[in-house]
C-alpha cells in the first residue's frame, strides 16, 4: 500500500504506508512544538492534500527552530525528518530558506547531503 501527497490535485510524493505514517507523526509533533500549522491535511482515503502557503511557513519555521537549537541530540533526531521535509518541499515547489547560521556552520550542508539521497527515493 502507498499514500499520496498532493498539491492542487497533482501527486508530489507517493511513499509506502509506514513511511507516510512515521512522517506525518513527526509533522504533528513539530506542529505542536512550534505551534505552526503544517499545511498537510489529514490522510483521507490514502491522500494528503498540501496547502502550499501554509506548508512553506511550516518548513521555514522548522528550519529556523532547528537553526537555534545547538543540541547534538536534537540535531541527530531532527536531521532525517528535516531532510524528508525539505525534499517534499522541493517536490511541492516550496521555497526553502536555510537560516544563515546553518549555512555558515555547515549544518545545512549535512542535511543537503541527505536530501540528495532522498530525491531519488522520493520520486513520484
Amino acid at each position: 500500500m502507498s499514500q499520496y501527497y498532493e498539491v492542487d490535485g497533482e501527486t508530489v510524493w507517493n511513499p509506502g504506508t509506514l513511511s507516510s505514517q512515521l512522517f506525518l507523526a513527526y509533522v504533528r509533533v513539530y506542529e505542536d512544538l512550534l505551534e505552526v500549522p503544517s499545511g498537510l491535511g489529514p490522510m483521507l482515503n490514502d491522500e494528503c492534500r498540501i496547502d502550499p502557503p501554509a506548508f512553506k511557513g511550516f518548513v521555514n519555521a522548522v528550519l529556523v527552530w532547528w537553526d537555534r537549537t545547538g543540541s547534538a541530540v536534537i540535531d541527530t533526531l531532527a536531521e532525517g525528518f528535516i531532510a524528508t521535509l525539505v525534499t517534499l518541499a522541493e517536490k511541492a515547489g516550496t521555497e526553502v530558506r536555510w537560516p544563515e547560521r546553518s549555512e555558515v556552520e555547515g549544518r545545512a550542508e549535512g542535511v543537503r547531503g541527505l536530501v540528495a539521497q532522498l530525491r531519488g527515493a522520493m520520486a513520484g
